[in-house]
């Protein structure tokens, strides 16, 4: 017996997440912005960011320890999440509060651009 293989939604990133991500993450140190930021757009929503907080920490020019205060604190509120570790070296996702926004943004309906109204049309024999 077989079963069909489940396509795997991709959460797009938007706008709109980014400013909820700011929103939400207001009173945050701007340090943890910088990194959530950082994790949210490296890989897509929900995958694993294969680089190490020593990667991170040089990109968005913070210092290591500061990233890595950062860091717990995010996973701590559920920013991001572990993903795995390889001997001692932990690697990290979006984390559930993330993909959450990202879901609640996909799932509202697009707005119309535009209402179409049809004008009555005139009929030749009311004439």
């Amino acid at each position: 017996m077989t079963s069909p293989a489940m396509q795997r939604r991709d959460l797009p990133f938007s706008p709109d997440l980014m400013r909820q991500l700011l929103v939400h993450t207001a009173d945050l140190p701007g340090a943890d912005f910088r990194v959530l930021t950082y994790y949210v757009t490296a890989a897509p929503l929900g995958e694993t960011v294969r680089e190490t907080a020593k990667v991170v920490a040089e990109t968005v020019k913070i210092s290591r320890g500061s990233t890595s205060k950062s860091i717990s604190r995010l996973v701590a509120d559920g920013w991001l999440a572990l993903a795995f570790r390889v001997g001692t070296v932990p690697f990290y996702r979006a984390g559930d509060k993330v993909l959450e926004l990202a879901l609640a943004d996909v799932d509202q309906p697009e707005q119309p651009l535009a209402t179409v109204s049809h004008l009555p049309v005139r009929d030749p024999e009311d004439d």
